[in-house]
This record gives C-alpha cells, sequence and structure tokens, in this order.
C-alpha cells in the first residue's frame, strides 16, 4: 500500500488500469462523464437549487447562479479536476506532489486537508436528507401517503410531524449512511461506476415525465416568471453570494470530490471538453428540478421560500393526486435517494482514496470510519429539525443569532468553505501549476480559450468571491 510519502510519478500505471497501488482508473471518458454527472447532479440540484431559489428572490438569484456555473464553478471545476490529474491522489497528496513537482512549498497541501472538513459537514447533512426520502419511501409502501391527498395543509403536517420523530430519521439516515459506504467499499470499478452507470439515465427520464406532469396540473405561467423574471430589486450581495454558494455546491467545486474522480482520469480524456458537458447537465437537472417543483408550489398556494422542506411538501401533494401516484411517488424518491448516493460516494471517496494511500487498511474498514464520523454529525442536523429548531448556539455574534446547528453547517459550507477552497484549488492551478503542464492537462490548446481559462483561475474567481465576502461583512 502506498505511503503518504512514497508520490513517485513513474509508479502510475495508468495502461493497467490502476494508479500508484491504491487507486483504479475509469474505464472510459463516457463512464467519467456519467460518474462526474452523478457526483454533481445530486442533492444540490433536486433539493437544494429549489429552496435557496425559493429563499431568494427567484429569478435574481437564478441568474447569477447560471453565470457562477459557466464562468466561476466550470473553470474552478477544470482547475480541481486537473490538480487531481496532475498530482494522481487524494487531495492531500495530490497537492503534495505538485508542489514537489513544482518547486512550490508543501504547505499547499493542507488545502487537501481542509476538503476532508467539507466533505464531514456535507455528508452529515446529505444522509439525514436522503433518509427523509427513504421515509417517504416507507409511507407509499404502507400506505400512509394517502393522507396527503387532500392537499398542501396535509402535507406539511406530515412532514411536520416526522421532523419531530428523531429515532424514525436517525434510522433511515443510519441506512443511507451505510449504503454510501458499501458502495464506496466496492472500489471505483465495483461501485462508483455501476452506480452512475445504471441510474442516471433513469433519474433525467423521470425528472423530465415530471416537469411534465407540473405543466399539466400546476402553474407553469407563474413557477417561469418566478424563475427567469430578473427583478433588480432583490439582487443583494446576499443574494449573489447565495447564487455562487450554490453554483459551487452544485458542481462540487471546493469539496475535493472533482480532485479524487480527476486522479481516475486517463490521458485521452479531455479535461475541458468533459467539463462543459458535466455543466450543462448539471444546470438542466436543477432547472428541470425547479421546473418540476415550483409549478406545484404556486398552483397548490404553497410558500416558494419553504426552506430545507420544500421537496417533500410540494411534491406528495401531487403524487398524492396523480393516476398511479404511489407507483411515481415512490419512483421518484428512490431516484432521489439514489441522486443523493451518487453525490455522497463521490465526497466519501476523497477520504477513502487518502485512507487508502496512508494506511494499510481494507476499503470498507475505511469507508465505514469516515462515514461513520459524518453520520455522528448528521445528529446535529436532526436535531435542528425538531427541539433544536430554535437552538441558536453562536446567537452572541452578530449575524449568526438566528441560526440553528443545521443552518451554521449548511452556512459554512455553502458561504465559507467551498468557495474558499473552490478559489485556493484555482490559485495554484493558475500560479502553481507549469503552463506546459496545465495546456496538456486541459486539451484545449495553448490559445484563447486556455488563456481565457487562466485569467479567470488567477483573478477573475478569486476577485470576485473576496469582493462578495467584503460586501456580505460589511
Amino acid at each position: 500500500m502506498a505511503g503518504s510519502d512514497d508520490l513517485d510519478p513513474e509508479r502510475v500505471k495508468l495502461g493497467s488500469g490502476t494508479i500508484g497501488h491504491s487507486h483504479q482508473a475509469w474505464s472510459s471518458r463516457a463512464i467519467y462523464i456519467v460518474a462526474a454527472i452523478g457526483a454533481t447532479v445530486g442533492l444540490g440540484n433536486l433539493w437544494r437549487f429549489p429552496y435557496a431559489a425559493g429563499s431568494n428572490g427567484g429569478g435574481a438569484f437564478v441568474l447569477v447562479y447560471l453565470l457562477a456555473v459557466f464562468f466561476l464553478a466550470a473553470p474552478l471545476f477544470m482547475a480541481e479536476t486537473l490538480i487531481g490529474r496532475a498530482g494522481r491522489r487524494s487531495p492531500p497528496n495530490a497537492l503534495k506532489a505538485i508542489a514537489r513537482q513544482e518547486g512550490f512549498s508543501e504547505t499547499i497541501k493542507l488545502w487537501g486537508y481542509l476538503c476532508f472538513l467539507t466533505t464531514i459537514l456535507v455528508l452529515s447533512f446529505f444522509s439525514v436528507i436522503a433518509g427523509f426520502s427513504l421515509q417517504y419511501m416507507a409511507m407509499i409502501l404502507t400506505g400512509d401517503f394517502a393522507a396527503l391527498a387532500t392537499g398542501g395543509a396535509d402535507a406539511a403536517a406530515v412532514f411536520g410531524d416526522f421532523l419531530s420523530d428523531v429515532p424514525r430519521i436517525g434510522m433511515w439516515h443510519t441506512v443511507f449512511a451505510l449504503a454510501t459506504a458499501l458502495i464506496v467499499g466496492l472500489g471505483v470499478r465495483g461501485g462508483l461506476e455501476r452506480a452512475a452507470k445504471y441510474l442516471m439515465p433513469v433519474f433525467f427520464l423521470m425528472l423530465i415525465g415530471l416537469v411534465g406532469f407540473a405543466a399539466a396540473r400546476g402553474d407553469m405561467g407563474a413557477a417561469l416568471r418566478w424563475l427567469f423574471t430578473f427583478d433588480a430589486s432583490a439582487l443583494t450581495a446576499g443574494v449573489a453570494l447565495a447564487a455562487v454558494g450554490q453554483a459551487f455546491f452544485t458542481m462540487s467545486v471546493g469539496s475535493g470530490g472533482m480532485l479524487t474522480y480527476g486522479a481516475y482520469i486517463g490521458r485521452p480524456i479531455a479535461i475541458a471538453r468533459s467539463t462543459v458537458i458535466i455543466a450543462v447537465g448539471d444546470t438542466l437537472v436543477a432547472l428541470l428540478a425547479g421546473l418540476a417543483i415550483f409549478p406545484i408550489v404556486f398552483g397548490h398556494g404553497l410558500d416558494p421560500a419553504e426552506g430545507a422542506g420544500l421537496i417533500f411538501v410540494t411534491m406528495p401533494v401531487a403524487f398524492a393526486e396523480m393516476p398511479q401516484g404511489a407507483f411515481i411517488g415512490f419512483t421518484f424518491f428512490l431516484l432521489f435517494t439514489f441522486a443523493a448516493i451518487t453525490t455522497s460516494i463521490a465526497l466519501l471517496e476523497t477520504i477513502v482514496s487518502y485512507i487508502e494511500e496512508t494506511r494499510a487498511w481494507p476499503r470498507m474498514a475505511g469507508a465505514l470510519l469516515a462515514m461513520g464520523v459524518a453520520w455522528a454529525i448528521g445528529f446535529l442536523t436532526i436535531l435542528s429539525f425538531g427541539e433544536w429548531e430554535t437552538y441558536y448556539p453562536l446567537s452572541f455574534v452578530p449575524g449568526l443569532e438566528t441560526l440553528n446547528p443545521f443552518a451554521l453547517i449548511d452556512g459554512v459550507v455553502t458561504y465559507f468553505l467551498l468557495p474558499v477552497t473552490g478559489v485556493a484549488f484555482s490559485l495554484i492551478a493558475g500560479w502553481v501549476i507549469a503552463r506546459h503542464t496545465s495546456v496538456a492537462e486541459l486539451g484545449i490548446g495553448d490559445g484563447a480559450l486556455y488563456g481565457l481559462w487562466r485569467l479567470v483561475v488567477r483573478w477573475v474567481a478569486p476577485i470576485v468571491v473576496l469582493v462578495l465576502f467584503v460586501v456580505n461583512l460589511v
């Protein structure tokens, strides 16, 4: 088992399907793209995007989000993937290898360790939210779902009752956490590839079908106006930072997941071209999620600013009114769970790959240990939906007076860790990695496109994020 100091690039054996002595490579470019889309298309799109848009004014948020995806998050996605393929290791060791190669300080590896904090925090609440979908699947199977047929008020009440049932939420949280750990424990081709290859196409088709239903049974006109009408008065620094944070969140920038996936990429795969496909697919799912949910929200007089529970209040109303609604609802929440798993396994892989490189442990043991830490922290989120809903641990800090533990975790990840780590990776890709190396890895030549990418990762992204931080602090 390779150690953390054993970073000799000559030990990389892409042709044999392995990287170093620990890691397998993706079997094809198509599989990598599907897996990367699966990693980005998850709760960030289906759960977080609709409620973030609803809580931040709709159209103004969406416009900034779209701009941020393609002009900030996508170039930084390329930067993070570039670091992974150039370093051929988990985040800390990849950065350490690059520092040695470029004659730079090895302290940059600390950004890789920060990825682990981000990963654990995101996994902690992803697992809880995904557990909600498991609960709704169980409700459908037992017939309890029929109680929602009378409308949104009942759906909100059912969801509220569930949030107060800590043992039940904890049970589903545990089931999802174990499933994630087991898939990652099986390895790249045994677990990651199979999960992405078979689940994501079905997920896309199901989501398109739900948009069709929303158009027929909801208020699509109101949803379109809400999502795509730009209101300048609604565009504040807070909304802009939320949109940029969401773009980083949904593209998995700054978490180290794409850096780790990049370490498994073979030479024939062009990073830049693959990133465009991934960004388009990721954005399409986010918009489709909005078009599936908000017509139902407006058609039933529900509040678009409902918050984290939006999807669990609106979609059951729709399914309860549909012919074969129980079957369709079950399928939707099953796919919702799968989408969550494809993101969670990418996050968990970041830590497990490091454990493989530094410890002579079975892969499954590393996956269970890392996911176990996230599972334990997840109970802060569970309690935040119940008896700790009005517990504000940092009430003495200006601006944080009304944030419960879940809101604090979500805020730290979205508004600080992801943007800051994403920018750190962009600076490393733009200033530390040699020009000839990045040109060769990205696959776009040393022309205008490369110059534009280099401008963004060196200057534009860091300045934009810094300005947003400063403006929000003033």
